[in-house]
């Protein structure tokens, strides 16, 4: 005990520094691509499906992937991305769905765009305050978001030619987006959901990896999730569009590692998917039982005193008073009374102690969960029930095996041919971190262990 008392200071700052020489020689570039809407089933049933998607194939064969990865609350997409960059739920990190609640349309159907709303540290802060380089394109949460050094966010406003001007003027460094688009032509706002709009972000994606050489690239790709909604999971046209994106991954893939060798590639998802056939207009018995005002039957809100705020295949019950407990009664009875005829298609009600657990909406009096087959709607008058045949949703309670988003990693020293089972979407992050070498701090979920089987 004596002898290690005796070392001097400059013997324990040697360990130190090289400590922290042999976490920078384990840290690797990482690539991290998002298909929004991808089911692990999609690919780890392929051949069910009949689909050709052999780049994604490979990343089972050939890496390490989880059976399904359990959710946030609610299952959709700016939530669950702001998961992915952070390891928290949303009523840790503040990004709570994907529209804001805006009952009286003030902010004109405004989404949570904006990175300085993010409450906690990202990845992209956490790599590149450790010296790496970093770039995002088109991933949710990411306007003037902190830490990103080559940056195209997510954003649109106008839904005119004006959305491509703003994603410009938004992107970082200044006039380098501007310069690409000479040579690679207009990105897509990001409304498109369209293959072409996905084809021209893994271009730009692409061109990143080759000039830049990102230490840290995330990219969204959209289309699938476009095609699910309009025609529902695993439809013809849902599987095509999968089999596209599939020749856009083999090409992200190729170029990373053309780019840098020891690149590790992430495939992930943000939800799952569940096939609908009706939308339940939850505002319809909220104006009914004069919870809200509108200015003119099937117009604008007026005023309000408890509204549903809208995420897929579920609603958060928003109240203007939360004291107020008499509303928040009289709400909760007609819900019950709702709840009680199954045709209304309401499968769960919960209250402040199970939303609390949830990590979800925590300014919210009830959340209300409907059936599978069944999503929110946004009719202010008419018919309670309405028709939505072929059509698809999520947002549901992340329980659901329909809601598990995916999770495929493959590299260097990622174990070839690994299943992690089901894993929790909190734990993504900080495994990226690690395989960074830079720290979550907010993260307390365990990371995954990628390595030998």
């Amino acid at each position: 005990m004596a002898k290690i008392e005796s070392m001097r200071p400059s013997f324990w700052l040697a360990l130190v520094v090289a400590a922290a020489l042999a976490a920078n020689l384990a840290a690797a570039p990482v690539l991290l691509i998002s298909i929004d809407g991808l089911r692990p089933d999609y690919v780890t049933h392929a051949g069910e499906h009949g689909l050709k998607i052999p780049n994604l194939r490979n990343l089972v064969l050939e890496g390490t992937h989880a059976e399904g990865v359990t959710g946030v609350v609610p299952t959709v997409t700016y939530p669950s991305h702001t998961t992915l960059v952070t390891g928290v739920a949303p009523a840790v990190h503040g990004i709570f769905s994907n529209s804001k609640f805006d009952p009286l349309g003030k902010n004109h159907g405004g989404w949570y765009w904006y990175g300085q709303e993010i409450r906690v540290r990202t990845l992209w802060e956490a790599a590149s305050q450790a010296g790496l380089t970093t770039a995002s394109v088109n991933w949710p949460v990411t306007v003037a978001a902190r830490g990103v050094g080559y940056l195209v966010p997510e954003y649109w406003r106008a839904g005119s030619e004006d959305d491509l001007l703003l994603i410009e003027a938004l992107s970082r460094p200044d006039g380098w987006l501007q310069g690409l688009e000479t040579s690679l032509g207009p990105f897509p706002d990001a409304t498109q959901g369209t293959l072409a709009g996905d084809e021209i972000r893994a271009r730009y994606s692409i061109e990143l990896l080759k000039t830049v050489k990102p230490g840290f690239l995330t990219v969204h790709l959209t289309s699938l999730d476009e095609a699910e909604h309009e025609t529902a999971p695993f439809s013809p046209h849902s599987c095509e569009t999968l089999e596209a994106l599939d020749g856009m991954i083999g090409r992200l893939a190729a170029a990373a590692l053309a780019a840098q060798a020891d690149t590790v590639i992430a495939v992930v998802s943000d939800h799952g998917f569940i096939r609908t056939e009706h939308r339940v207009n939850l505002m319809v018995p909220f104006v009914a039982a004069g919870f809200v005002h509108l200015a003119q039957p099937g117009g604008s809100v007026a005023s309000w005193d408890g509204a549903p705020w809208l995420a897929g295949g579920l609603a958060a019950v928003m109240l203007r008073k939360p004291a107020d407990t008499a509303t928040r009664d009289a709400v909760g009875r007609m819900l019950q009374k709702l709840a009680a005829s199954p045709e209304n298609g309401i499968a769960r009600i919960l209250g402040p102690r199970e939303i609390a657990q949830s990590g979800g909406f925590p300014d919210a009096a009830f959340l209300v969960e409907l059936q599978p087959g069944y999503q929110c709607g946004d009719l202010t008058s008419g018919t309670l029930v309405t028709p939505a045949p072929s059509t698809g949703a999520h947002g549901y309670l992340p329980d659901r095996p329909e809601m598990r988003a995916s999770f495929f990693v493959i590299g260097r020293h990622i174990a070839k041919g690994k299943r992690l089972g089901v894993i929790d979407m909190r734990q993504i992050a900080p495994t990226l971190a690690a395989l960074l070498g830079v720290q979550l701090p907010a993260a307390t979920q365990s990371k995954l262990d990628l390595g030998e089987p």
